[in-house]
């Protein structure tokens, strides 16, 4: 793989640009009621944005390739994604279809329910992916998601694996996730439930997870990092198969963890670190993002990490 130790991560990123209108309430309403909340936040979302901007603050290279439409939404998306420093030369704006927007409802216990229009991001296509071709072969690891249609991500994939680019998947959601796909990811990043979708097995117990992860390498996936939650991490590659501890916090906002976790991961890999010490730093850097409300806006930046680990050490 194309692994720089010396320079920066070289990260692209191809998929979801999303604004995020996160409503704190007391709790999540049942159908056909209506009570007052707590708070409005808009902000920026969509997991690919949101694994960019990770990546970003950890000091990487960052180039997205992503639709947006013609609207003020629009312009915000690319000026904050600006701010975090990233190539935004591969956003290409559609005239048909608005933004991509979600709606983010999170209640006094930091549960979430999410409700999404995709918009522009439907139009994501093939040929806008391979127009971003020069740098996704010169990356580190190219991330896709399935929340723009599986054809770009798997024309990322095919580039990328032709020039031995590593390739990494959130495969969300998980019913697009298809044969082809798999056979082309060096990691991939499913939550339990996501899992148990993608391989129709039972994730009760961890040699049930276990089970799981082995059905996506035999499908072709050559590294899993299965997130659960306060339960850790359980990371199974070639060398076996480790349980990475949850760093433990007092959440406050759990939206957009999965996405703070794998733009750490990829960070981590493309500065050579093996699957199971990527994992335990990614896992800080998403535990960290909870403690905070929104989405973007909680993600820490590299010096934030860099704090806390010297007091980790000193404590």
């Amino acid at each position: 793989m194309n692994i720089h130790t010396s320079s920066r991560p070289k990260i692209t990123v191809v998929g979801s640009a999303n604004v995020d209108l996160t409503f704190r309430t007391p709790r999540l309403p049942i159908p056909g009621e209506t009570f007052a909340g707590h708070s409005l936040h808009q902000g920026m979302g969509g997991k690919g944005a949101n694994q960019a901007v990770v990546a970003a603050r950890l000091g990487a290279e960052v180039a997205f390739v992503a639709r947006v439409g013609n609207d003020g939404f629009a312009t915000q998306a690319i000026d904050a994604y600006q701010a975090d420093g990233i190539n935004t030369t591969f956003i290409r704006h559609s005239d048909d279809q608005p933004t991509g927007t979600a709606a983010i409802l999170v209640d006094d216990e930091a549960e979430n329910c999410i409700i999404v229009v995709a918009g522009a991001n439907a139009e994501l296509t093939a040929d806008d992916v391979r127009s971003a071709k020069a740098i996704i072969t010169e990356s580190d690891v190219v991330i896709c998601q399935l929340e723009t249609p599986v054809e770009a991500a798997l024309e990322a994939f095919k580039l990328a694996r032709a020039a031995n680019v590593l390739t990494m998947l959130t495969p969300a959601p998980a019913e697009l996730v298809t044969d082809e796909l798999l056979s082309l990811c060096d990691v991939c990043v499913p939550n339990k439930t996501e899992i148990a979708a993608i391989t129709g097995c039972g994730v009760e117990t961890e040699a049930d997870c276990v089970t799981a992860a082995e059905k996506l390498r035999q499908r072709g996936v050559r590294q899993v990092a299965l997130t659960m939650g306060e339960e850790g991490v359980l990371v199974l590659d070639e060398t076996g198969m480790s349980l990475i501890p949850a760093t433990q916090v007092k959440a406050v906002d759990t939206t957009g963890a999965g996405d703070a976790f794998t733009g750490a991961l990829a960070v981590s890999l493309a500065e050579g670190m093996s699957l199971a010490s990527a994992a335990s730093r990614a896992g800080i850097v998403a535990a960290i993002s909870v403690t905070r409300v929104g989405t973007q806006t909680s993600f820490p930046s590299l010096e934030e990490i860099n704090r806390w680990n010297q007091a980790e050490q000193t404590g």
